[in-house]
C-alpha cells in the first residue's frame, strides 16, 4: 500500500470535517478585512502576530515545543522563513485587492491557486501539464478575462488592478501550500504555524515601517477585527489547512478553495450590502473560472490515482 492510500484510508474520517471547517472559517476573512480601516500591511501584521501568539500558546499547553526535534527545525529554518515571507506577500496583495474590487471577484481570483499549484508542482517534478489540465487552465484564464473586462467597463482600472493583485496573491498562495506540504512534515502544526506566522508578521513590519505606516492600533473595533482574523480564518482556517497538508497531498487542500468564493460572497452580501452581488457578466466569469479550476483538479486527482495504482501493481500489491 502506497502513502497516498494510507492517507486516504487512515485519515478519511477526519479530513472532510476539517476541510469543511477550514473553508467556512477562511470565508469569513474577506468580510472582516473589508470592515477594517487600517492599511493592508497593518492588518497582515496584527493578523499573523496574533495568530502566532495563539498557536504558540496552544503548542506550549500541548507540550509540542518540548517534543519538537530542534535539529529538524534548524535544518529547515531557512525554508520556514521563506514560507513566512511568502505568506506575508500573499496576505498583503490579497488584502489590497479587497479594497479595490468586490469580495466575490477578489476571492474567486485568489482561489485560482490550484492552477498555479499544478503548474509549479509540474515544473518542480520535471513533468508537463496534460491536455486536460491545459484545457482547465485556458478555461480559467478565459473566465479571468471575462471578469477583468466586466470590472474595467463597470468600475474602471482600479478594479482591474485589484484583480491583478488577487491573481498575484493566488500564485503566492500556491507557493505557500507547496512549501507547507514539503517542510511542515514532522513538525507539530502549532510549532510550524507559530514560526511561519511570526515571520510573516516580522516581514510585514519591516516593509511597513519604511512606508511610514503606524502599527500601533488602539481602536477597540480594530482590535476586535484583528482578534477575529487571528482566531477564525487564521487559527481555524490556515492552521487547519497546514495540518491537512501533513495528511493529504496539496491538491486536496487546494480543492477546498472551490467552496470559499461561495461562502465569502454570501457573507459579503449579508454584512456589506447589495453592492457585493455579482453582476451577470461577472457571475459568468466566476463560473467559468471555477469550471477551469475543477477540471485541473480532476485531472490531477485522476493522474495521482493512476500513478498510485501503477506503483501498487509494480510492488505486487
Amino acid at each position: 500500500m502506497g502513502p497516498l492510500q494510507i492517507d486516504q484510508t487512515t485519515n478519511r474520517s477526519k479530513v472532510l470535517p476539517l476541510l469543511v471547517l477550514s473553508v467556512s472559517m477562511v470565508s469569513s476573512a474577506s468580510v472582516l478585512i473589508k470592515f477594517s480601516v487600517s492599511p493592508p500591511l497593518v492588518i497582515v501584521f496584527w493578523r499573523t502576530l496574533l495568530g502566532a501568539i495563539l498557536m504558540a500558546s496552544v503548542g506550549a499547553i500541548r507540550g509540542d515545543f518540548a517534543r519538537t526535534r530542534i535539529a529538524q527545525v534548524k535544518r529547515t529554518w531557512p525554508w520556514l522563513v521563506a514560507i513566512g515571507a511568502v505568506l506575508s506577500f500573499h496576505f498583503s496583495t490579497w488584502f489590497t485587492s479587497l479594497f479595490e474590487t468586490t469580495v466575490a471577484a477578489s476571492v474567486v481570483l485568489v482561489n485560482t491557486s490550484p492552477i498555479f499549484t499544478a503548474i509549479i508542482s509540474t515544473m518542480v517534478l520535471g513533468e508537463s501539464l496534460r491536455r486536460e489540465s491545459w484545457a482547465g487552465v485556458l478555461i480559467a484564464v478565459s473566465g479571468a478575462l471575462i471578469l477583468a473586462w466586466d470590472d474595467l467597463v463597470t468600475q474602471g482600472l482600479g478594479a482591474v488592478h485589484g484583480d491583478m493583485l488577487a491573481l498575484l496573491s493566488a500564485f503566492t498562495l500556491a507557493v505557500y501550500f507547496i512549501g507547507g506540504r514539503r517542510y511542515a512534515q514532522g513538525i507539530p502544526i502549532t510549532v510550524y504555524t507559530s514560526i511561519v506566522y511570526f515571520v510573516a508578521a516580522l516581514v510585514s513590519l519591516l516593509f511597513g515601517i519604511p512606508m511610514g505606516l503606524n502599527f500601533i492600533v488602539l481602536e477597540p473595533s480594530e482590535i476586535a477585527i484583528f482578534l477575529a482574523l487571528a482566531i477564525f480564518p487564521t487559527a481555524l482556517g490556515h492552521s487547519v489547512n497546514n495540518y491537512l497538508l501533513t495528511l493529504v497531498p496539496a491538491y486536496v487542500v487546494s480543492s477546498a478553495v472551490l467552496g470559499e468564493p461561495i461562502g465569502a460572497t454570501l457573507l459579503a452580501i449579508i454584512f456589506i450590502g447589495p453592492s457585493e452581488i455579482p453582476r451577470t457578466l461577472a457571475f459568468t466569469g466566476f463560473c467559468v473560472i471555477l469550471l477551469g479550476i475543477a477540471l485541473v483538479l480532476a485531472d490531477i486527482v485522476q493522474h495521482e490515482w493512476k500513478k498510485q495504482l501503477s506503483l501498487d501493481d509494480s510492488n505486487g500489491t
